[in-house]
């Protein structure tokens, strides 16, 4: 009996791990130019919202946008391109309103049939992360407004146990947001946007 139960919790341990997530690519990370001009503070805040399939988009849970938020933080200060970085504050040079809209797709009836057959029938599901990225000065005007995608596939197969340590969900999704917020900070950078 000891024996059985091992076997089901190697059998259950590997097909928790029988997953695979793979970018599609849109937007890749760049080097940013930094300027010997006068640097200005920014603030920014993040809202978002999540689209199951069809069905209506509803708020990000906070643990989502607290992600976003530590990216935009870890993206905008490292990029040397701002005097001071602030989260949510009124008193700086430059605001920023990021909007991330998550599009997911995924076929239950598939997702269950894999559950069933053990991963033995593939099944995936995608995510599209649109970063909408609105610039305002001082006094509250729009300035700019920046938009930026890409998108994650997770495949689910017994096969795929080996690919997971190296494509995990976790993993490119942190990817894919550093890109999307570098790539909004590059494009706003060359358009003279942070001047």
């Amino acid at each position: 009996m000891k024996n059985f139960i091992k076997f089901l919790s190697l059998v259950g341990f590997g097909l928790a791990l029988s997953c695979a997530t793979f970018r599609e690519g849109n937007v890749e990370y760049q080097k940013i130019e930094a300027t010997n001009a006068a640097k200005k503070s920014i603030s920014f805040a993040v809202t978002g919202q999540v689209k199951l399939n069809t069905n209506e988009p509803v708020p990000q849970n906070a643990n989502a946008l607290g992600s976003w938020a530590n990216v935009v933080k870890e993206e905008f200060t490292a990029s040397s391109l701002f005097s001071a970085v602030k989260n949510n504050e009124k008193s700086t040079d430059l605001s920023v309103d990021i909007n991330i809209q998550n599009n997911g797709q995924f076929s239950q009836g598939l997702s269950m049939l894999t559950g069933l057959t053990l991963y033995l029938f593939p099944s995936s599901a995608t995510d599209e992360f649109v970063v909408e990225a609105t610039f305002k000065n001082k006094s509250g005007k729009e300035i700019a407004k920046i938009q930026k995608r890409d998108s994650v596939s997770t495949w689910s197969h017994i096969t795929l146990i080996f690919v997971f340590p190296f494509k995990s969900l976790s993993n490119e999704v942190y990817q894919c947001q550093k890109d999307l917020i570098n790539s909004v900070l590059v494009e706003a950078n060359a358009k003279g946007v942070l001047k």
